[in-house]
């Protein structure tokens, strides 16, 4: 951005995207006007340092056991991603089904789909997603970067408070795969807004574009 001639500048980001944005607003916060997340996680990583119980608060009843199950029974991915990304990956570019199963699995139960995925996605959103990944074979390239977080663990920049100094807001998607307390964000980021959107779950630019842009401008509409 600086090089385009950008001085200041404001990110935004969900999934792996919200951690590279809070990283800008952790490193860079002389930069950044404001950071924008609609996932939250402490940037070493959430499996093994999500928040305790007691720091769920009104309106978040259910998540810290949600959280749980997820870590039990639905993150088996990101460990084989992150310790064998190039076996998995061999699989992946030799058979269509199976990578169309492997990304399907997510897309239903990630998302506010209540298990009918062509609720969220119709057959074309779907279908254009697998094919960008077949035709380019970047399935491979796309789960390497687990192995590599994993190899070369996150170092913070500096050791204030709050980690992420930048002033940041959040919208949480109420059927996330994993949702922070608002507690542990006020302590963590420099948080500005939040707000828990009801409608939408892991996919929220698909899922659910038009709130999520709608938080998106409403937070940095005071910072430019």
């Amino acid at each position: 951005m600086t090089r385009l001639g950008y001085d200041r500048f404001g990110a935004q980001g969900g999934d792996i995207g919200a951690f590279v944005t809070a990283q800008l607003g952790h490193k860079y916060a002389e930069r950044l006007i404001g950071i924008h997340l609609h996932l939250i996680g402490p940037l070493s990583g959430i499996t093994g340092n999500a928040p305790p119980c007691e720091d769920y608060g009104d309106g978040e009843e259910g998540w810290f056991d949600a959280n749980e199950r997820f870590f039990a029974t639905g993150s088996a991915y990101a460990y084989l991603q992150a310790t064998r990304p190039q076996t998995l990956a061999y699989g992946m570019t030799d058979s269509t089904v199976g990578m169309a199963a492997w990304l399907l699995e997510k897309r239903r139960d990630w998302s506010h789909s209540d298990g009918d995925v062509e609720r969220r996605f119709s057959k074309d959103d779907l279908l254009t997603g697998f094919t960008i990944y077949w035709a380019t074979s970047s399935f491979g390239s796309s789960v390497r970067y687990y192995a590599e977080a994993r190899r070369d663990p996150w170092r913070p920049s500096h050791d204030r408070s709050p980690v992420v100094p930048t002033p940041t807001g959040v919208a949480i998607m109420r059927h996330d795969t994993v949702k922070l307390p608002r507690r542990w964000a006020e302590r963590y980021y420099n948080l500005q807004r939040w707000t828990v959107i009801d409608d939408g779950g892991h996919f929220a630019p698909m899922e659910n574009p038009v709130a999520l842009v709608d938080e998106i401008r409403a937070f940095f509409r005071p910072l430019r």
